[in-house]
């Protein structure tokens, strides 16, 4: 139940009602998570005023504000395929209309295609007050109630050569059943996320930190999997996807193993 409304012109004004303790003030994104019935008292702070509408590229480093809606995603001419693809993937378009990034990080799940894709690009969201950063794999790898701030301001993460997205779902406007992410740079630098259960997307491989040979060993998949509460019908899915992005496994840097 909504008792306060406040639309702040200043991003100091929205910091200052964010960290009031009564009542409870939380930040107004697309309104999809706080349109739902409750009778708990809250005062909701509309961003709408505040800038964090926009996508920028700056020298390969992508800048995606929390209030980017993500119909935005799907429509924008600077984001790779990958990405806007994941984000039509994520819900119908009236819900895309409305709902925002910075909602999606609080509440995405593991069957969320277009969080598994911000994690298959190692990006960093960022907090108010103190303009702080954390990277998603490591914020959603705890207990996401624990909010390095009151507010997500934005989300980057550096522009891959290119971002490879599969999955499979009941129809093509059903939310996956499994998903497959590949996110690879002109480093050769390759994360590989995989989605469809539990309360977060999986990394199954990471070139950066030597877990990279695990997404072509079926065994050390299936075992991840088993962990995260995939059943047998999702894993063998997801091992039909990863040989679907990976026809030549020197696309991901392992030179002559095919």
């Amino acid at each position: 139940m909504i008792i306060e409304y406040h639309r702040p012109e200043t991003m100091e004004q929205a910091k200052k009602l964010l960290s009031r303790s009564k009542p409870l003030t939380i930040p107004l994104g697309g309104g999809t998570l706080v349109s739902h019935p409750s009778q708990d008292p809250v005062a909701v702070v509309d961003l709408q005023a505040l800038g964090l509408d926009k996508i920028n590229n700056d020298e390969s480093i992508i800048k995606i504000g929390a209030m980017v809606r993500l119909q935005s995603l799907v429509e924008s001419s600077i984001l790779p395929e990958g990405l806007s693809h994941s984000a039509r993937r994520e819900t119908n378009i009236n819900i895309r209309r409305a709902a925002t990034i910075g909602g999606l990080m609080m509440t995405a799940g593991g069957n969320s295609p277009l969080l598994g894709c911000f994690l298959s690009l190692d990006a960093r969201l960022y907090w108010e007050p103190g303009d702080k950063f954390i990277y998603l794999s490591e914020w959603i790898g705890k207990n996401r109630e624990q909010k390095p701030g009151k507010l997500i301001t934005s989300i980057e993460f550096t522009l891959p050569e290119r971002i490879l997205y599969e999955d499979i779902a009941r129809s093509a406007e059903d939310r996956p059943i499994v998903y497959v992410v590949a996110s690879i740079w002109k480093t050769q630098e390759t994360r590989v996320v995989v989605g469809g259960a539990g309360k977060y997307p999986v990394v199954a491989s990471d070139s950066s930190n030597n877990l990279f040979t695990k997404i072509f060993d079926r065994h050390a998949i299936s075992s991840i999997l088993d962990r995260y509460g995939y059943d047998a019908y999702q894993q063998a899915a997801i091992q039909t996807l990863i040989d679907r992005i990976t026809p030549h496994k020197s696309m991901f840097g392992r030179k002559g193993d095919e």
